[in-house]
Formats: C-alpha cells, sequence, structure tokens
C-alpha cells in the first residue's frame, strides 16, 4: 500500500500511511466497481483494527459530565460490551465474529490478563474526532469522491458524544461490508461519508505537522 514522506514520528507516520492506502481501496473500489488485490485484507487487517481503536478510545475519554443520564445510558449500551441485538447482516455477523476473536486473544492465557493501557486508542479517537471537524471544511477543489458536486459541507460535525460513537460506529459498519464483498452504491451517503473521513483525514500531513 501507499506510503508517504516521513515526520520523523513513526505512530504518525503509520496513521498517514493508514489512511492514504485506504483511500487508495476506496478509489479502486469506486473506479472499477471491485477491490483491489489485497484491498479487502488490508480493511480487515489494518483499517478495521485502527477504527476500532477510535471506539477503545470512546470508553476511555467519556466522562460522566459529558452527556445528561439517557445519552450517557444509550453510549453505555452502545460499547461492545454491552450489545446484545444480534447480527442485522453478514457485514455484521463478520464484525461479531471479529469482535469475538479479539476478546477471546485479550482474555487468554489468564496470566497474560495484566496489559498495558492502550495510550494509542485515545490517540486515534483525538485524531478522528479531528478529522470530523474538518470534513465539511474541506475545500471543493480538493474533495476526491467522484460522486456528485464536491462539497463535504453537508456533512455535519458530531455535536455531542452520542453522534460522535455513531460515526465511528457507521464507519466500522461501511468498512466491513466492504470488506466482506457486498456490492456498494456511489450514491450511497454512508459510503461518501466514510470516503471522505479517508480524504479529509489524508490532508492532515507533513502540511499541517511538518517534519520534527
Amino acid at each position: 500500500m501507499a506510503t508517504t514522506g516521513r515526520s520523523g514520528f513513526s505512530e504518525f507516520d503509520r496513521l498517514l500511511d493508514l489512511v492514504r492506502s485506504t483511500r487508495a481501496v476506496l478509489d479502486a473500489l469506486l473506479e472499477d466497481g471491485r477491490l483491489p488485490s489485497g484491498g479487502a485484507a488490508y480493511l480487515a487487517g489494518a483499517t478495521l483494527p485502527h477504527v476500532e481503536a477510535m471506539e477503545r478510545g470512546v470508553r476511555g475519554w467519556l466522562r460522566s459530565d459529558m452527556a445528561d443520564r439517557d445519552e450517557m445510558r444509550y453510549l453505555v449500551l452502545r460499547t461492545a460490551e454491552a450489545r446484545v441485538v444480534p447480527p442485522r447482516d453478514a457485514a455484521e455477523a463478520a464484525a461479531a465474529r471479529a469482535e469475538a476473536e479479539s476478546d477471546r486473544a485479550r482474555l487468554a492465557p489468564a496470566d497474560e490478563r495484566l496489559t498495558r493501557a492502550d495510550a494509542f486508542s485515545l490517540v486515534a479517537l483525538a485524531h478522528a474526532r479531528l478529522v470530523f471537524a474538518v470534513l465539511p471544511r474541506v475545500p471543493a477543489a480538493e474533495v476526491r469522491f467522484p460522486v456528485g458536486r464536491p462539497t463535504y459541507a453537508d456533512i455535519p460535525t458530531p455535536r455531542g458524544p452520542a453522534e460522535l460513537i455513531g460515526r465511528i460506529e457507521e464507519l466500522e459498519r461501511e468498512l466491513w461490508r466492504i470488506a466482506s464483498g457486498r456490492r456498494v452504491r456511489p450514491m450511497d451517503p454512508a459510503l461518501r461519508r466514510t470516503y471522505g473521513f479517508f480524504d479529509a483525514a489524508e490532508r492532515l500531513d507533513a502540511r499541517t505537522f511538518p517534519p520534527a
């Protein structure tokens, strides 16, 4: 997959590589109607784990004073550990299997259950929040989604924790659907928002964060 110029910070470079490579996979899908060779494996092995890190970041970032009681109850029920609604389609079933595998790896063997705090999940979330804020402000000349008017101005920035987790979950759903080979419709608003996320994320490169 694509690699970016080096910034001097390995984790930042890895993140730039990930968003650029993901957008390249989505570009090929929109152009050819199918994923490129290795595209499904890349989404499942690299992009989706990063989106799952964003979700973990929400759980570490959320505080009781960020939402009222009803919204907080909703947010708690949206965490992977508390979901009880069965998968609604093949993509959600694949996501559920992946979450179960992740849980098994995380919880066994018993003497390895204590691990360091996952600080990068908070970094992944902070980056996602920045991208969501930048997305509607991407200049028309730099919008690369190939269908419709060249703008993301109609895609709102999440206004609170519930909308934030909803947008992250949408990214996860759409990427699973794409990786599982389901046919996509270029005019689908969820696909456009997903593509737009990685398009905007790629703008946060060395122009924004100069090399050290």
